[in-house]
């Protein structure tokens, strides 16, 4: 397949600590399942490459409507679902029907992705009208294949389409048209690509889709929109870093994928060397966190030094949310203290930081908020994700101490996450070991008009809060209901979250359907 893309320091630990990292979590680790979200943009695949990368993606596609012959027969085995696409107005040659198209899709498939950059007239080259008066022949498949639909995989364009006067650069300047062409045809997910180089803005591309309240497919992401000479490895690494923290994390992206396996239109973007080997960019790919990683420790109470709103307070970086942020005053030191009620051991510590991050800072333990010890120390931070390992400390208290700011405004944090041994209970010595793995159960998942709550370990519901998208709160719900009737939801992406009668936070994506 022919494909042409018009696409306009220092790591605090590299991917080799994240290999490391897995190994040193021992049991807890092998426990651990692989992001449902986390695929790749890639067709060619050998048999040996399907393997190599099955540990770490649960998905694929190609941009066509059967699996390439090489891991045709493989990848059910390796639980990994592939996902058809209908590129353009034609299938192998003449111009697509329902009856061509559904005869190419794999048995098992669940979804069907949309056109292929139709924006772009050097891709599949439709204006909004004319992917709209096709959309129904992907609609009549998805009825008999009972899948859903990803809408068209639009992306900022330079040579780019024009209806009626009007060029269409931009995503969602497309999908509106889309969707004002065809304001009943069934859409279930928003598909977007973007080759943008720094997670802040990958950040505000997602944003911009949110308005949809669908749930997003990234289908294309890389560092691309930068001088070639400009992408090392390096840079590639901790763009895909910091990407893949955001995404895990965004309640709002139902799944990604890496543009590619191999390519030589960006440099550095390999995941695959020779058939079956991974590329040191493809091992972190593969092995990087998922989402809700075992051993984390949940602080009783966050405190700053100062905050530079009603909206940025400290309790911000440690809520679980990877939309809300601590941000301190204009001026040098901040702090930002965390209390986990008892003594703790700390193993490692992962910032996700704003644009707003910090040069110079240190971390340090306490155990009395008095008396502080310093574990590690970063000169010439470069933001992003901050991934410190094997650090040493103990204490009831965890103070991250900024110095030096590297913008002129204040320390901007998304979010802290605090690791123990790999024998740490997910929450803090004072939480009963039979309530430690408390997880929330929603069910029917998509649903339509009720949804049942359910917790694991004998933990109890205090309430409930259900929100869209946008962060907007929707729903909420005091006491212990295991019911909740949702038929008013518009059809979308939502983020159910849980608190216990033993103050856990428990958090679980809804598709309301």
């Amino acid at each position: 397949m022919v494909r042409n893309h018009s696409i306009s320091g220092k790591f605090i630990q590299t991917c080799v600590g994240a290999l490391v990292l897995l190994l040193a979590l021992g049991e807890v680790g092998q426990a651990q399942t692989k992001s449902p979200k986390r695929g790749l943009a890639y067709g060619y695949h050998s048999a040996a490459d399907m393997q190599a990368l099955a540990p770490g993606i649960s998905w694929w596609y190609n941009w066509y409507s059967r699996p390439d012959a090489g891991a045709a027969t493989i990848y059910p085995g390796l639980n990994v679902d592939y996902v058809p696409m209908q590129w353009g107005r034609d299938l192998d040659g003449s111009a697509v029907t329902a009856d061509r198209l559904a005869t190419n899709i794999p048995a098992g498939a669940k979804y069907l992705l949309g056109f292929n950059e139709p924006n772009f007239r050097s891709q599949a080259n439709l204006t909004p009208t004319q992917a709209a008066a096709l959309w129904p022949v992907l609609q009549e498949v998805a009825r008999r294949k009972n899948l859903k639909l990803v809408s068209p995989a639009v992306n900022y364009c330079g040579d780019c389409v024009t209806e009626n006067g009007t060029t269409y650069y931009s995503p969602t300047q497309y999908l509106d048209a889309f969707f004002a062409a065809c304001p009943t045809c069934q859409v279930d997910y928003i598909a977007v690509h973007t080759y943008v180089c720094e997670e802040r803005w990958l950040r505000d591309k997602i944003a911009e889709l949110k308005k949809y309240n669908k749930p997003i497919w990234l289908t294309e992401f890389a560092c691309g929109d930068m001088p070639a000479s400009q992408i090392t490895l390096a840079v590639q690494q901790k763009y895909l870093m910091d990407a893949v923290n955001y995404l895990e994390k965004e309640p709002a992206i139902f799944r990604y994928a890496w543009f590619s396996g191999r390519n030589n239109e960006i440099p550095n973007i390999n995941l695959l060397g020779a058939s079956g080997q991974l590329t040191a960019l493809g091992q972190e790919y593969v092995s990087l966190p998922v989402n809700g990683e075992p051993g984390r420790l949940i602080p009783v109470a966050t405190r700053a030094s100062s905050q530079e709103s009603n909206a940025t307070g400290a309790a911000n970086a440690t809520d679980n949310n990877i939309n809300t942020r601590w941000a301190s005053a204009f001026a040098d030191p901040q702090s930002l203290q965390l209390d986990f009620g008892s003594i703790q051991t700390f193993t490692r510590v992962q910032l996700s930081w704003e644009a707003a991050f910090a040069r110079d800072y240190q971390l340090q333990t306490s155990s009395d908020g008095v008396n502080w010890t310093t574990i590690q120390t970063v000169v010439n931070g470069d933001g992003g994700v901050d991934n410190l390992t094997g650090l040493s400390g103990r204490g009831r208290y965890l103070r991250l101490l900024g110095t030096r700011r590297a913008t002129t405004y204040g320390y901007s944090l998304y979010e802290i996450e605090v690791f123990g041994p790999a024998t740490t209970a997910l929450r803090t010595a004072s939480v009963s070991a039979s309530n430690s793995a408390t997880t929330l159960d929603l069910y029917p998942n998509p649903a339509e008009t009720q949804l049942h709550v359910a917790l694991s370990g004998g933990a109890r519901l205090r309430s409930l809060t259900i929100t869209n998208a946008l962060g907007q709160t929707v729903l909420t719900s005091a006491g212990p209901a295991a019911e909740l009737t949702i038929a008013s939801l518009p059809a979308g992406l939502y983020v159910v979250r849980a608190t216990t009668t033993d103050a856990q936070q428990l958090t679980q994506r809804l598709v309301k359907r």
